[in-house]
């Protein structure tokens, strides 16, 4: 089920592929070789059919389109125990035109205030994150919108409509999660205890986002927002952060829709995972599947290997492509033309 680094894979072709020929080829793609986000300063793709599309650590994503750089949620700063994505908050300031927040958890939007004001990006998100995200005195009402996901929730911008889609958060029984991270601590205390520096740093980004008992409880099922797009050309995207079970919000939008092109899927849960994500894979149908939320921290979670998901994916859905892309890696996508590019 991966796709090796640097090698094209044609899902299917268009016509259109003839009016592609005066833009470089995905492998030559300025945008599509380097690393470097386009929020901090890298290229845009030069074809303006091209999407490339970076993971930054936990569920955050970089979409980049034509003129438009779209933060999917937005924690760039990391716990110590994640995996470092080499850029800083200071760095995704350069250019972002929105902010599309998935629920109220700090690893998911600590960031967003900062990046916000620096750049002038609309952000969107629950009423639970944007209350905190008001609070922060940052970003101004005219920049932020606070959004349900009950319908008619849409945001235009040049080539592509987003509409808000209302998820719903991972409940993992207790039971289980403490078994897991009882796992994920035994495991990290092979790797040695974090400096005093690291555990300053981390217990700045814990308590960063308060939530009272009330709003840990509406969260679940009422402040988790989901992100539909749908490209001018016809092509489709799915955003969640979050292992649902899948809405009756997401139902009603995938109705009359046979499936998308790229759809970023929650997948955390262990022997629990599998089916909850296969239950998005059945009703979105992506051609490429993008994990959100499966990389692991110590004494937290374990890392989620991808191998038991991508065989599930094979086995009931042979042609769609399921790929855990590398930190800042570019995913690069001619939504015409439907063929990728995985970067090194």
């Amino acid at each position: 089920m991966r796709v090796a680094a640097g090698v094209i894979v044609a899902l299917s072709l268009s016509s259109s592929a003839s009016a592609q020929t005066s833009y470089p080829a995905l492998e030559q793609e300025p945008a599509c070789q380097t690393l470097m986000p386009a929020a901090a300063g890298g290229p845009l793709p030069r074809n303006p059919d091209v999407v490339v599309l970076r993971f930054l650590g936990v569920s955050n994503y970089e979409l980049a389109y034509r003129d438009n750089v779209i933060l999917l949620d937005a924690a760039v700063d990391k716990l110590s125990w994640w995996a470092p994505n080499n850029i800083t908050a200071d760095d995704m300031i350069k250019h972002v035109n929105a902010i599309l927040i998935g629920h109220a958890h700090g690893e998911h939007l600590w960031d967003a205030p900062f990046i916000g004001e620096k750049t002038g990006a609309l952000v969107v998100g629950d009423p639970i994150s944007m209350r905190w995200i008001r609070g922060t005195g940052r970003i101004g009402d005219k920049k932020m919108a606070v959004v349900k996901g009950l319908g008619g929730e849409t945001f235009k911008f040049n080539g592509f409509t987003v509409e808000a889609v209302q998820g719903h958060h991972n409940i993992v029984p207790d039971e289980y999660m403490r078994k897991d991270r009882a796992a994920a601590e035994a495991a990290g205390a092979l790797k040695g205890g974090l400096t005093p520096e690291q555990q300053a740093h981390d217990r700045r980004l814990g308590g960063m986002v308060p939530l009272d008992a009330e709003e840990r409880e509406k969260l679940i099922t009422e402040g988790t927002i989901a992100y539909f797009f749908t490209f001018d050309n016809g092509f489709k995207a799915f955003y969640t952060d979050s292992a649902g079970p899948t809405t009756e919000a997401e139902k009603k939008i995938m109705q009359g829709k046979g499936g998308i092109d790229v759809g970023f899927i929650p997948y955390y849960g262990g022997e629990l995972a599998i089916p909850i994500t296969m239950e998005y894979i059945r009703l979105f149908k992506p051609a490429v599947m993008l994990p959100t939320h499966h990389d692991g921290h110590r004494n937290r979670m374990l890392d989620m290997p991808m191998g038991p998901l991508n065989l599930a994916i094979r086995d009931e859905f042979p042609k769609s492509k399921a790929i855990a892309p590398l930190l800042r890696t570019p995913v690069c996508i001619n939504t015409a033309t439907k063929e990728l590019y995985l970067g090194n």
